[in-house]
């Protein structure tokens, strides 16, 4: 079952040429069909280690971790600064989403993109931005700042329970001082699959700007920009792509990056610099938020890190992690004490199910299945939901899974 999420996008069934460090040994005899345990060997996660929080970072596999490394060996071998190491993986992050490479930045994280957004899109005192109670503080907090700073209203909309009417409610609190409306393709805290097509959609229809948060989107479903066509989109390498940490990508759409200037400006933000004339150009692409001196390797990494999800295809990533989700989702939601909140409806679930154990902390949760069982999962206490979040990545296996239920199960039964 292939995830119907944002357009149809290209992806690349084998590793290419310059995928050298991929082995092909990752699939079964037929040449065809993924081993997932194959998969899960590329990791050099603990063995007793039980990772359920790729959704707030993930290990990269060893593929990653070898390019890395051998770029930091090859810059401190030859004192080189390796700024050009930077438009390859450019290109390959252009392939992987269906979008024009002079329009992505690779930044340091989600939360970087999105204050580069912010803070450059001209808002002004009064101007109104909406957005969801189920944001990331790294996608709120920038909105919120401004507010602080300069007076912009922020309007904030309480999606919980209403998947099928997402979009009603956004249109709803449009009016003729919304500048913006800024949401996530998949939110942080429930796993709740936004029908971003239709929110930029929206946008265009009433002359707003759309910014998508895709901070756990990229690499857990198939993102094609081409298709969404929004304003702003913002994602990080360290999750879902199984990149290093520090990396990210910003997507700008080309209006912006004709008629603004950088936030920032220093090496490589300029066209012409003519320090006698005091005259400064900007480069017009999205490269000139890679400033000054870069951190090569980890860049490479994510270059490594995006082959390897083309080696596999994006699509059968999100069906393999689907259906360990779907898993845990169907052996946990019958209980009569667990509350699950991620979407009821398939469409609005991916690799992330969020729920309560009635009457428990969830810090209490996560912390006894750190400390005695070496399992991580995420304790959602924004918005005092008092919930926990497990997400499904590539390196589990079903029977991690089913060691997961059967200990949320012991919780949820020593409740009663």
């Amino acid at each position: 079952m292939l995830l119907a999420i944002s357009g149809s996008l290209p992806t690349v069934a084998r590793a290419t040429a310059d995928q050298e460090h991929l082995p092909a040994a990752i699939y079964t005899a037929d040449g065809e069909t993924i081993d997932w345990a194959k998969v899960k060997g590329m990791f050099t996660l603990a063995s007793v280690r039980r990772h359920f929080n790729t959704a707030s970072i993930s290990p990269s596999p060893k593929v990653v971790q070898d390019k890395t490394i051998e770029t930091i060996r090859y810059v401190n071998r030859y004192g080189l600064e390796a700024h050009k190491r930077v438009e390859p993986v450019r290109l390959k992050l252009g392939q992987l989403l269906n979008a024009p490479p002079a329009q992505l930045a690779i930044t340091r994280n989600t939360t970087e993109g999105m204050n580069i957004i912010a803070r450059s899109i001209g808002l002004q005192k009064g101007d109104e931005v909406i957005i969801t109670n189920q944001e990331h503080v790294g996608g709120a907090a920038p909105w919120l700042t401004l507010q602080n700073e300069i007076g912009i209203n922020v309007i904030v909309i309480d999606i919980n329970s209403n998947e099928q009417n997402t979009c009603t409610l956004l249109e709803r609190a449009i009016t003729p001082r919304t500048k913006v409306i800024s949401v996530s393709h998949i939110t942080c805290a429930t796993g709740y699959v936004l029908p971003v097509k239709d929110i930029i959609a929206l946008c265009k229809k009433h002359g707003v700007q759309s910014v998508i948060d895709g901070a756990q989107a990229v690499g857990q479903v198939p993102v094609d920009l081409g298709y969404l066509n929004p304003d702003f989109y913002a994602a990080s390498g360290h999750k879902w792509l199984y990149g290093p940490n520090g990396t990210g990508i910003l997507y700008l759409n080309k209006d912006f990056l004709q008629n603004t200037g950088p936030l920032f400006s220093g090496a490589y933000t300029d066209r012409t610099f003519d320090l006698d004339a005091g005259i400064i150009d900007y480069v017009q692409t999205a490269s000139r938020y890679e400033y000054g001196t870069i951190n090569a390797p980890i860049m490479a990494g994510l270059g490594a890190a995006v082959d390897f999800a083309q080696s596999m295809g994006i699509a059968q990533i999100a069906d393999r992690c689907k259906q360990l989700s779907t898993r845990f989702y169907i052996g946990i939601k019958g209980h009569k004490n667990i509350t699950v909140l991620t979407p009821k409806k398939e469409k609005y679930r991916a690799a992330m199910v969020t729920f309560r154990i009635n009457g428990t902390p969830s810090a209490e949760v996560c912390r006894k299945l750190i400390q005695e069982e070496a399992t991580v999962l995420r304790n959602v206490h924004e918005n005092n939901l008092n919930a926990i979040r497990a997400s499904f990545a590539i390196f589990t296996s079903e029977e991690e899974v089913d060691e997961l239920v059967a200990r949320i199960l012991a919780f949820a039964e020593a409740n009663e």
